[in-house]
């Protein structure tokens, strides 16, 4: 079997990282970025050795993508939950409300209703309740929150 003829130079590789860095400005998700630093490696080793072969420079490409893929995943795996935060409510709006008492807008009627927070109206789960009955809020699904009827003092 013959070897592949080469018909990339080494700036080809270092064109084609360039792009797929720039490419990745607009693709989600941090992945041509990779694929351009493998790119970029693979021209730079190519200038070094200007007789690889073509199998070599797409198996070399190959293994350096698939490398940095996996070094950047298992560098980032559990970066959010390594550092617990001191207020789990920071980031999440609706986790903020919790515990805080609001006046049903809509009575409960099958386990659904609404009221009021501020300028907008909330969907809310929880037991039948007429409407104007004060609600603890006691979780939150997805943007609909769970409550129950407020305990009176």
């Amino acid at each position: 079997m013959e070897p592949l003829p080469t018909l990339v130079e080494y700036w080809h590789w270092l064109v084609f990282g360039v792009l797929l860095l720039a490419l990745e400005v607009f693709a989600p998700g941090a992945i041509l970025m990779w694929f351009g630093f493998g790119a970029l490696i693979t021209g730079a080793v190519l200038w070094l050795i200007p007789d690889m072969g073509m199998g070599w420079q797409l198996l070399l490409f190959s293994l350096l993508s698939v490398a940095s893929l996996i070094l950047w995943h298992k560098s980032s795996l559990g970066r959010e939950d390594s550092v617990p935060s001191p207020d789990p409510t920071l980031n999440n709006r609706l986790r903020s409300h919790i515990g805080r008492q609001y006046v049903l807008s809509s009575a409960i009627i099958n386990g659904n209703g609404a009221i009021r927070v501020d300028d907008s109206y909330w969907r809310v789960t929880g037991p039948d309740l007429p409407a104007g009955t004060r609600v603890t809020i006691t979780g939150v699904n997805g943007i609909t929150f769970t409550v129950s009827e407020a305990e009176t003092s």
